[in-house]
């Protein structure tokens, strides 16, 4: 029953105004979900005096990861795994990632999620450019299989990388109804500005090692969605994108983006390749990310490093 879902939205934050902004344009469309706030400094900074919210900080992680604290990275968006680890813990059926400069537009936006999660399963063989209706030829049985991750797009400023921003400082998204599978064996890049994932999901949703204390900066939720989508594939299930989008209200600085980015550019046009040629035979998540992790081209010693991260990560559940 889609009333009784779970929900648990994780958000990570680093600025006190822009957190109470985004909790008062949500406020109307929370009800019983639960927010998790990872805030992004050594200690919390600001109150959160609502019953719905979690507060955590690095003091938090630390403590409850305790030697294994090192696999969440600091000063960057990819903390939030930690969130999703918390959400996991709590029972979620469901769990959504949220930046905190990203507003409804419809009433409907949760809603919206748990239709393509649950509702609108696609064939593996059959695909039609619309949910509905039926398009001339679309065979009357089909089987159906699993979404079991939907990213929301979004309209205003899109989540261009540093150099598009820069080439393109003016261009604007408007909202849109619609939403497509990802087709097996293919990828695409994943954004965690506004994505909804089943619980199931998370021993294989792990974002990567990024910020100042490492090479890479930026590609964490790139990465993380090419790992998730080679699992996802093995596994027969989809991730889909499209509806329901957000408003994201303002961009990041160009410059920083570009020099965040740099190292990443490179390896971004061979990993996905290298990931794409290992061959899994694990039956579940957890094992399956326990499994990509093993077989992981052992590039340098950040990627050795990474591969030890997420072993950790799947073994936390």
């Amino acid at each position: 029953d889609l009333d009784i879902m779970k929900i648990s939205i994780v958000l990570p934050t680093i600025r006190e105004q822009c957190f109470y902004t985004w909790a008062e344009k949500w406020k109307t469309l929370l009800d019983n979900s639960k927010v998790i706030v990872v805030e992004d400094n050594p200690h919390r900074t600001f109150r959160v005096n609502l019953p719905i919210f979690e507060h955590y900080s690095w003091e938090e992680i630390d403590a409850d990861l305790g030697d294994n604290s090192w696999i969440i990275p600091r000063r960057t968006s990819a903390i939030r795994s930690f969130g999703f680890y918390k959400a996991y813990q709590s029972g979620a059926d469901i769990i959504v990632t949220l930046d905190d400069d990203c507003y409804p537009i419809s009433n409907n936006f949760f809603k919206v999620h748990l239709k393509y999660l649950f509702e609108d399963g696609y064939s593996s063989r059959w695909m039609q450019h619309s949910q509905s209706p039926r398009v001339r030829g679309f065979p009357l049985t089909i089987e159906k299989v699993e979404v079991v991750a939907n990213m929301g797009l979004w309209a205003n400023i899109p989540d261009f990388d540093g150099e598009t921003q820069r080439q393109l400082p003016d261009y604007r998204i408007k909202a849109q109804k619609f939403n497509f599978p990802i087709p097996f064996g293919y990828f695409a890049p994943i954004s965690s500005m506004n994505l909804a994932v089943k619980r199931k999901v998370v021993p294989s949703l792990y974002f990567l090692l990024m910020g100042p204390s490492h090479p890479y900066d930026r590609f964490d939720d790139i990465w993380a969605g090419i790992f998730l989508k080679k699992v996802c594939d093995h596994l027969g299930v989809y991730i889909s994108g499209g509806e329901p989008f957000i408003w994201h209200d303002k961009a990041s600085n160009v410059e920083d983006n570009i020099k965040k980015e740099a190292p990443g550019r490179i390896i971004n046009e061979y990993l996905w390749k290298d990931i794409d040629k290992i061959q899994l035979k694990s039956k579940n998540f957890k094992d399956c990310y326990r499994e990509l992790a093993d077989k992981f081209p052992p590039y340098d010693e950040y990627w050795r490093k990474q591969s030890r991260a997420m072993k950790i990560w799947a073994n936390l559940f």
